[in-house]
């Protein structure tokens, strides 16, 4: 119950809707109270609604329909920037379901990105694995992960279709995964990437390559991914390393 005291009504009201959404009480899809509703639930003016209501649409909580109202959107998707994991395993491990749409296994000639990455002759053959990789049965990303020709050989012959390829590696292989270079750049879907995640064509996705070395330094694969930029959130924690930090200086106050 919202109640004057020290902490603004809005951010009361704010703490309720969210408290409400995460508890089950409204789900993704769901529609807000309107806001002459929450008005009268809760005795506030319609100023301290909006504001409530426009700072949960800033934290990406709810979004707004024109002429249809406001809606509770879709959990964020978390990954961790700085842990090297599967889809799979990083899924499971915030709460969500995966799966898999769509598997293509074919063995490729490895154009100039795929060799640099894999340390291979361009043109060689390498296996790669396409997959539409789903977070509760919504496509969010779309997956090309092509591996050296003797860890291909062995893939090739085993269930690809709805199995996380890091726990094949791990767990069926016996492949020590160690570490990995990851790049993250922006990008937009065009074309083939708008079907297969069901976005307008311009819209915003995350491309992501990730090259993987076993714990001998050797290199195991190469993936290259476009997932959904609207669904996804990577986050990290980051330090400064001592020797770019410069010496405090006073800034305020103190003798000239």
């Amino acid at each position: 119950m919202v109640q004057p005291g020290r902490t603004p009504l809005h951010v009361q009201l704010a703490d309720i809707i969210r408290s409400q959404i995460e508890s089950g009480v409204f789900n993704a899809g769901d529609q807000l109270p309107t806001e002459m509703e929450l008005m009268k639930q809760h005795e506030l003016s319609s100023s301290t609604v909006r504001q409530a209501v426009l700072a949960l649409v800033g934290e990406g909580l709810l979004y707004r329909r024109a002429g249809k109202g406001t809606f509770v959107a879709k959990r964020p998707i978390g990954r961790d920037l700085l842990t090297f994991s599967g889809f799979s395993e990083e899924a499971v491990a915030r709460g969500f379901r995966p799966g898999t749409k769509h598997v293509t296994v074919e063995w490729r000639s490895a154009d100039a990105v795929v060799a640099a990455a894999l340390n291979v002759p361009t043109d060689e053959s390498v296996l790669t694995i396409e997959r539409l990789r789903t977070i509760d049965d919504e496509v969010v990303a779309v997956e090309a992960v092509s591996f050296v020709a003797a860890i291909g050989l062995l893939m090739e012959k085993l269930d690809l279709a709805d199995t996380s390829c890091t726990e094949i590696l791990e767990r069926q292989l016996g492949v020590a995964l160690a570490r990995a270079r990851q790049e993250i750049t922006a990008g937009v879907a065009r074309a083939k990437l708008v079907k297969a995640l069901d976005v307008s064509s311009g819209a915003a996705v995350l491309q992501i390559d990730r090259t993987a070395f076993d714990a001998t330094d050797q290199v195991i694969y190469f993936s290259s991914s476009s997932y959904r930029a609207d669904r996804y959130i990577y986050t990290g924690w980051i330090e400064r390393k001592s020797a770019s930090i410069a010496q405090p200086r006073q800034l305020i106050g103190g003798s000239r």
